[in-house]
This record gives structure tokens, sequence and C-alpha cells, in this order.
């Protein structure tokens, strides 16, 4: 009975033991994010500061958060289609961020052999568009040669009159000459200093 309640405060002092370490290492990590979102939070405040510090005027600001709302918008229909709500822009954000999600965790349930057959449909699909692409700028390349040789056919013959007119020519080059008197007379010198002295 004994050897029971001492097991028995064992375990529970192990169970106590083992829930302490995870509460300290859950405390660990929510400091960590409280830290990391307290940086994010200044850095998000030093951003906006140094944006109405007068990079930006207040109608720039209008007309930037306009486009970017017009192409949030933009994005909100073509992931979700077409509502009758009138959402922010923050709640479209929001919207396209979960239907994000919800189309990431369907690819995963996908049988890889269905997601490899589709990729090579898009593949083949993507190959044709280029190629027909390319085909019409050959045919666009072929008109423009036809057009512009159409235009120099029809265009009046230039006849030139007169002799052609021919570059001057350059004189020939005079062969500079080396005296070689100039060279026994620099060797003879050299023999002489070097018998005669």
């Amino acid at each position: 009975m004994i050897i029971k309640t001492i097991q028995n405060t064992e375990h529970r002092q192990q169970s106590k033991e083992l829930e302490t370490v995870q509460l300290t290492q859950q405390i660990d990590i929510m400091t960590h994010t409280i830290q990391r979102e307290r940086d994010r939070a200044a850095e998000l405040e030093l951003r906006a500061r140094l944006f109405n510090f007068g990079k930006y005027k207040s109608a720039d600001q209008e007309g930037m958060l306009d486009s970017l709302g017009a192409k949030v918008e933009e994005v909100y229909r073509g992931c979700v289609g077409d509502t009758e709500a009138n959402l922010s822009t923050l709640q479209m954000l929001t919207v396209i961020e979960s239907r994000l999600g919800e189309l990431l965790e369907n690819v995963e349930m996908i049988p890889k052999e269905r997601l490899l057959m589709a990729e090579r449909t898009k593949e083949k699909e993507r190959r044709l568009r280029l190629r027909d692409e390319k085909m019409h700028q050959a045919k666009q390349h072929q008109e423009e040669r036809l057009k512009r040789a159409l235009e120099r056919a029809q265009a009046d013959i230039k006849k030139t009159t007169g002799k052609k007119l021919m570059a001057r020519s350059q004189p020939p080059a005079g062969k500079l000459k080396t005296s070689q008197v100039y060279d026994i007379s620099d060797k003879e010198k050299e023999e002489q200093l070097y018998f005669f002295t």
C-alpha cells in the first residue's frame, strides 16, 4: 500500500515535471513569437513613418492605393469570381489567402500521376502557343519583306549621271634609305677605339 502511494507520487511528480518542461517550452516559444512580432511591428512602424515622412505626397499615396486596390480586385475576381458583396481591399486579400490555402491543400491530395499528366498538358499547350506565335511572327516578317520588295520595285529608278566617284588614292610611300656609310664609319670608329687606345 505504501509502495503504491510512493509509486503514485513518483508518477505524479514525473508527470508534473514533464508538464513543467512542456509549459516552459511553450513559454519560450511564445516569448520568441512575441519578440518577433514586436520586431515586425517596429519595422512596419518605421516603414510607415518613412512613407509618411514626405517622400510621397498624399495625392500620390491615394493614387497608389487606388491602383493597388484595383489590382487586388482583379486578382480576387480571378481567384474567387464575381461576387455582389462590396468588400474592402483587406477583406479581399483575406479571402484570396484562404482560397490559396484551400487550393494548396487540394493539390497535396491529388495523385502524383494525375498532377504529372496535368503538367504535361499545360507544357504541351505552352509549346503549341509558342509555336503559333513564332509562325505568326515569321508570317508577319515575310509580309514586311514582300511589302518592302514591292515598294523597291515600284520606286523610280535612280540613274547616276556622270562619272562614278572614285576614292582618292594615296601616294606611294617613299622608301627610307638607310645609309650604310654611317654604319661602316661607326664600325670603323669602334675598331679604331679598340685597337688604337
